[in-house]
């Protein structure tokens, strides 16, 4: 694949998974993330800001943003078309103090020491930086290489450098419930046909009944979310 093919390809996950389609299984979550981070993202300075991304193979929230970026530096596992620098949380070749804002989406679960990249981000921020991150609560494992799922009381622990912090459940338990049946029953149309009209019709179906359940704020009960989205102040 050519390096403007691989980019294309890249760009067109993260626009999915930044505005995802009522068709895609993960639909309440994602857009949930996205509202959530526009709203936090919204109370930072108008000054340019030096951004890094952790896990930023695709970069989906990077728009959100908007010309305030003056520096975009993004750091992963993997070589992709988008990552600058390989390498992850644990290990940030970065000096003390060198960044305004930290992305960190859905990649807590694969640390095998979460605290010790949570300590390498605290530093790597500037004083009154922000890290805006997502983490697994009530999630099915999505690969082998995960390790971990994540309570408040956990995200506070793991976050203890941080000055404040504030968690919003990105879905309450009846999005969750939903959306855990929905990748259930996603993942178990193995074959293309079959997925195929799944996702036509009874995937956007539950996330449609999620979508209105949500917005009429039946609980606001959260023991069952499927995410939770972070924002914590140095």
């Amino acid at each position: 694949m050519s390096s403007s093919s691989e980019r294309e390809t890249l760009l067109k996950t993260a626009a999915d998974r930044l505005n995802p389609s009522i068709t895609n299984p993960n639909f309440l979550v994602l857009r949930s993330r996205r509202r959530i981070f526009q709203k936090w993202i919204s109370s930072l300075p108008d000054n340019p800001l030096r951004v890094l991304d952790i896990g930023g193979r695709y970069q989906p929230y990077r728009p959100l943003l908007g010309g305030r970026v003056s520096q975009y530096v993004a750091v992963d596992v993997l070589r992709t078309a988008l990552v600058d620098v390989v390498g992850d949380g644990e290990f940030l070749p970065f000096a003390a103090n060198a960044f305004d804002v930290v992305i960190a989406t859905q990649v807590f679960e694969y640390f095998s020491r979460p605290h010790l990249a949570a300590e390498r981000i605290h530093a790597s921020l500037k004083p009154g930086g922000m890290l805006l991150m997502s983490v697994a609560a009530c999630a099915p494992r999505f690969v082998d290489e995960e390790c971990w799922r994540f309570t408040p009381r956990g995200i506070r622990s793991l976050l203890a450098p941080f000055s404040r912090i504030e968690i919003a459940p990105e879905v309450t338990s009846l999005g969750g419930l939903l959306r855990t049946i929905n990748l259930g029953m996603h993942h178990y149309s193995h074959f293309g046909p079959l997925r195929r009209g799944y996702e036509l019709t009874i995937c956007p179906l539950l996330n449609a009944i999620g979508l209105v359940l949500e917005g009429l704020n039946v609980t606001k009960n959260d023991q069952f979310t499927s995410n939770y989205s972070v924002l914590a102040w140095k």
